[in-house]
């Protein structure tokens, strides 16, 4: 058994529209994680880290017995600082010093030493789907190497103006002219509205094994019951097979390592990026990994897609939600299907699957039991 004891998350339902950028276009940010970032010492992603990094929990964490402790960083982007090419005319500009401190594994440790996690200490870069596949690495080591306890920490600031122009030369996410011109908001799985802004974000899990918990003592809020992480034959990197063969590939093997049936699986947080593409894939996917019925909801359209921190900090915020009694629908969404929510409904019984998937043809899936 594999237990999520304590998540912390942090990102904005607010947007704000940026428009001394090359595509301009709101995005879901935290404008105080730029603050004296022109002297190339501060970082967003680290300003945006402090923000989970719970002092109160941490200290529980060094002071809660734990016999074997591992650490993962997952981000998508592989460069924890990110990449600087913000123009300095930019509200987003800043100075870029390759310090020692910058380095992801560098700052992991450094994060890690404080949560009392020594044994173990990596980081994992697989774009989009980074913190969702970070869940296959935790149950492995928690199930196979001896490991009571995985610390796992995400965050992405892709608020930057390199990803902001690709997302908006490629038309995956809305731009200010796309909002006007077409008259659409951001949502998924929907005829009318759809496609996403761009937001920053990040989360802080704790994950125990039995033993685990024997020791702490800690309280679950959640199960880990299986995850996996799967790619398909694509020619084209950046896109989706409309056949969904990545998200099946990928449930299918959470549901297999689980040992569960996929009847046992009624709620569905998808990746949802309400693009045409990940539209068709992923509603194609669905249909084959849950033929016998589903309720699914999407985060994207409500806290704006946070890249790489997207898969595991949308997991905690609905772990969240349905231990308070709701299933949250997709923001802005017109049809009523009863399957892709357009209004939310009082907590379904059955297990979650959580999916995601990032560039590069890499799809993750985990399944969970939410409750005690």
């Amino acid at each position: 058994m594999i237990a999520l004891t304590h998540t912390r998350t942090i990102s904005t339902e607010v947007t704000e529209l940026l428009e001394d950028i090359s595509f301009p276009q709101k995005v879901h940010w935290l404008p105080d994680t730029y603050a004296r970032v022109s002297t190339g010492l501060f970082y967003p992603p680290h300003r945006l880290a402090e923000k989970v990094l719970d002092p109160t929990l941490i200290q529980l964490l060094r002071d809660t017995p734990s016999k074997k402790t591992a650490f993962i960083l997952a981000a998508g982007n592989a460069h924890f600082a990110g990449v600087p090419a913000n123009p300095r005319n930019s509200r987003l500009s800043y100075q870029y010093k390759p310090l020692p401190l910058t380095l992801t594994q560098v700052y992991a440790s450094r994060v890690a030493q404080a949560c009392g996690a020594s044994d173990h200490i990596v980081t994992d870069s697989t774009a989009c789907a980074s913190s969702l596949k970070a869940l296959m690495d935790v149950q492995t080591l928690l199930n196979f190497y001896g490991f009571t306890r995985v610390v796992v920490l995400s965050v992405e600031d892709a608020v930057s103006n390199l990803v902001l122009e690709f997302f908006g030369e490629t038309k995956a996410c809305l731009t200010a002219k796309r909002e006007a011109e077409e008259g659409i908001l951001p949502s998924a799985f929907d005829a009318k509205n759809g496609s996403f802004h761009v937001g920053q974000g990040a989360v802080f899990a704790v994950f125990e094994s039995g033993e685990g918990l024997s020791l702490s003592g800690f309280k679950p809020l959640a199960k880990l019951v299986g995850a996996y992480t799967a790619s398909e034959p694509c020619t084209n990197a950046l896109g989706q097979l409309d056949s969904g063969l990545g998200f099946v590939k990928a449930a299918q093997g959470a549901i297999e390592v689980a040992g569960i049936s996929a009847n046992n699986i009624r709620i569905v947080k998808t990746h949802g990026t309400g693009t045409a593409s990940n539209n068709v894939s992923e509603r194609n996917a669905l249909s084959q990994i849950l033929p016998d019925g589903f309720v699914a909801t999407s985060y994207k359209p409500v806290i704006g897609h946070t890249m790489g921190a997207s898969g595991l900090l949308e997991t905690a915020l609905l772990v969240d939600s349905l231990r308070e009694g709701t299933m949250p629908a997709i923001k802005n969404r017109t049809e009523d299907d009863r399957v892709f929510l357009s209004e939310p409904l009082p907590t379904p019984e059955g297990l979650v699957l959580s999916l995601a998937a990032g560039m590069g043809n890499v799809y993750s899936a985990a399944v969970l039991s939410v409750g005690a």
